[in-house]
């Protein structure tokens, strides 16, 4: 009967686990402003799923010291030089969010939120008697 009991607590300890668990941190991206904007300029996420943007501004000879990403509700995010900072945010929905600057709205970024269904195969596997 102990034993009984320790194996159900055992194999009930995972689950256990996972639900006092914080969520999983998901992406990481990283995300420079030079001279040429954004580099990258695209960065593809999947919607659901955490994602967190690291900025680094290496440049003062651009209009972009701070973003907004207005599909995300953020407004004004400041981008200290040659300090990185991190923004972190789950897409709501599949499409393109953009990112620009906030001064002039300059700059062009694009986060590309796929849904998580898409791209994923299904295998199918079926046995036979021999």
């Amino acid at each position: 009967m102990k034993k009984a009991i320790l194996l159900s607590l055992f194999l009930a300890a995972p689950a256990l686990a996972a639900e006092g668990a914080p969520p999983a941190a998901g992406r990481k991206i990283e995300i420079k402003v030079t001279d040429a904007g954004f580099e990258p300029r695209e960065v593809r996420v999947k919607k659901g799923e955490p994602v967190t943007l690291t900025f680094l501004r290496t440049t003062d000879k651009t209009c972009i010291k701070a973003i907004d990403i207005p599909a995300e509700k953020v407004k004004n995010f400041e981008l200290p030089l040659d300090k990185a900072v991190s923004l972190t945010f789950t897409p709501a929905k599949a499409g393109v969010e953009k990112f620009h600057c906030t001064a002039m709205a300059m700059g062009d970024g694009k986060i590309v939120v796929e849904d998580r269904s898409a791209g994923k195969r299904i295998v199918l596997a079926a046995s036979l008697p021999l």
